[in-house]
């Protein structure tokens, strides 16, 4: 291994992380357990968030549709979240190293996060309204 060369950082804490969501939305009953969106419960509008364990669960039970109608980007972010830990687990076996994100891309993909976000929270307020 060269020198200065990490095995294990941030970025497979992260993976780390996103491997026991799967394990977690997949094997426990999160869904049964009653937790309500304050925000909802509170004023009836759902958060920028809502939807998105309900699409996790779904995504981790290989149904894709049912995380969609749930939560757009929950659905995204499932997909992606469980990509990046199987590319950091391939990235460490073969021992290569991450591709360098330059500051531009990080700015535009944090903007294009907060988007989608907003995105997502207007499609969930439309499409969940009780």
């Amino acid at each position: 291994m060269a020198a200065g060369q990490r095995r294990f950082g941030h970025a497979e804490v992260f993976a780390s992380i996103f491997a026991l969501s799967f394990l977690a939305a997949r094997f426990l009953p999160l869904l049964g357990l009653g937790i309500q969106c304050p925000l909802r419960a509170a004023t009836g509008i759902p958060c920028a968030t809502c939807g998105m364990t309900r699409a996790f669960v779904a995504m981790a039970h290989g149904d894709p549709a049912r995380a969609l109608a749930a939560s757009p980007l929950g659905a995204l972010g499932a997909a992606g979240a469980w990509a990046f830990a199987a590319a950091a687990a391939l990235r460490l076996a073969l021992g290569l190293p991450w591709p360098r994100v330059g500051p531009r891309a990080a700015r535009a993909a944090a903007a294009a996060g907060a988007a989608a976000l907003l995105a997502n929270w207007a499609w969930v307020v439309v499409a969940h309204r009780s």
